[in-house]
């Protein structure tokens, strides 16, 4: 397929939209008329005296679908991609015979963008469905009085640990084997607590003071007892007299031991994640996991046992081997732990992973199911939503969704999916976001993307964090 645009600026939505129709799928991009042969869609946009004219033709096996649209000249460009998306959304509408239950929006935040809008825009303007517009609200009521409750001058500190046991199947970010990054772990760890003594002077500079801290990754507990006590031993940089909540990542399983959380409780966390993505033993196996179900719940009641009140558990909806029983079976088992949070992920096939690579199939086309049967379920067992973000290609066109018992809501998950908090990040592939809660400005300062060029270009990273003075003086 070729998806042509001409005399527009609205390609990166336009293929975006595409994409949420056919996720994933090769797709040959162009701006020259001559490429519309064969399957193609072109997009397109003209002036006339007094108007600008919009159009979309999609020609796919054989089928031919038209759709346009005059629009007044002074109509902002916002508004001009917006209809053209919809045009678009029409045709491919029209071709496949389903809609998406997110219409036209693309993006990664939209409770963010619905929070702005009327029930009838979102409907109407947007094409979202009744159905992912009523998680919205709920997801709005409770995170208000959570952005209310947002001290002033205040930040929240997250720390990269990107390395894990071993890669998952499914997964693109940037994580590395421990065993390979053995021979720089310690470096590693060195530049970090640099990084984050510099982080505490600006912050004392400038009469910021932590609100949240979050230790991510990754798989921060891949690191020894030892190391996890070295990485925690640099937030004494810091005042820790306001901090409201401390959350460490321990997600697998199989790297959780009775001494790694006895170090997390000494420094102070009171929040622990232990993901086992599915408690079905063969899809486990299937996308690399190195632990069983039972070793799940092992590691959940042992965290139970070390003291934490409030564990995460994440599942995975759309996992290649997990028919919609399976993945019912797994959410059932873990609501019957009763986490206080758990997290059910829409699965996100990215060109990087290596599920995507060898061409596995997936449980899509089950995914919607699994995610509407996750939210009746988890309301019923007593969890609220609280938030809501999406991802590329993702499995029906689904999303990631936080859960929670009432009063167990993560702060630093709302705060930075909602952009209403100044997060100070340290860490490969780590960006700190200066957030303006007056005027709405955002900036972003990104460290490196993977370990060894964190460690190589240290210094860069260093020199960039110096932004910080002068967005806020």
């Amino acid at each position: 397929m070729t998806l042509i645009f001409i005399d527009h600026k609205f390609q990166y939505e336009l293929e975006r939209l595409f994409r949420n129709f056919f996720p994933p799928m090769a797709l040959k991009l162009s701006r020259d008329r001559a490429d519309a042969v064969g399957d193609y869609c072109l997009t397109e946009r003209s002036e006339f005296p007094g108007g600008v004219s919009l159009s979309v033709e999609l020609v796919c096996a054989g089928k031919r679908y038209s759709m346009s649209r005059t629009l007044p000249g002074e109509t902002p460009d916002k508004e001009q991609e917006r209809e053209m998306s919809v045009l678009l959304y029409k045709a491919l509408r029209e071709y496949t015979g389903h809609d998406l239950p997110w219409g036209i929006l693309t993006g990664v935040r939209p409770v963010k963008v619905l929070s702005k809008l009327t029930d009838e825009q979102a409907l109407q303007s947007l094409l979202v469905s009744p159905r992912k517009l009523a998680v919205a609200r709920r997801i709005e009521q409770v995170q208000k009085p959570l952005e209310l409750s947002i001290p002033a001058n205040s930040f929240s500190l997250y720390v990269s640990v990107p390395f894990c046991p071993t890669r998952c199947s499914y997964c693109s970010f940037v994580s590395h084997s421990v065993n390979q990054a053995a021979a720089r772990l310690d470096e590693y760890l060195g530049r970090v607590t640099v990084e984050m003594k510099q982080l505490a002077t600006i912050s004392r500079h400038l009469g910021l003071l932590p609100d949240t801290i979050y230790f991510g990754g990754g798989t921060p507990t891949v690191l020894s007892a030892q190391q996890l006590k070295r990485l925690f031993a640099a937030l004494e940089y810091f005042d820790l007299s306001r901090v409201r909540e401390f959350t460490v990542e321990a997600g697998r399983p199989d790297t959780i031991t009775p001494e790694k959380l006895a170090a997390i409780k000494e420094a102070g966390a009171g929040r622990v994640s232990v993901n086992p993505q599915t408690m079905n033993d063969s899809v486990l196996k299937t996308i690399g996991r190195a632990h069983t179900s039972a070793e799940t719940e092992q590691a959940f009641l042992m965290a139970r046992e070390a003291g934490f009140s409030v564990i995460n558990m994440d599942l995975i909806a759309g996992l290649p081997g997990e028919d919609f029983d399976s993945f019912a079976a797994s959410l059932d088992a873990v609501c019957g732990l009763s986490p206080e949070n758990i997290t059910v992920h829409s699965l996100s096939l990215k060109r990087a992973a290596a599920l995507f690579r060898e061409g596995v199939d997936s449980a899509e086309g089950q995914a919607e199911r699994m995610v509407d049967y996750a939210h009746r379920k988890l309301a019923e067992s007593g969890y609220v939503p609280y938030y809501l973000y999406r991802q590329k290609n993702t499995a029906d066109n689904q999303e990631n969704t936080g859960y929670a018992k009432p009063g167990t809501e993560s702060l630093y998950n709302t705060y930075i999916m909602e952009e209403l908090q100044t997060i100070f990040a340290v860490g490969a592939g780590a960006t700190t976001k200066l957030v303006d809660r007056s005027t709405g400005r955002i900036q972003r300062i990104t460290n490196h993307k993977y370990p060894y060029e964190y460690l190589d270009r240290f210094n860069d990273i260093l020199e960039n964090k110096r932004q910080i003075f002068g967005f806020f003086v």
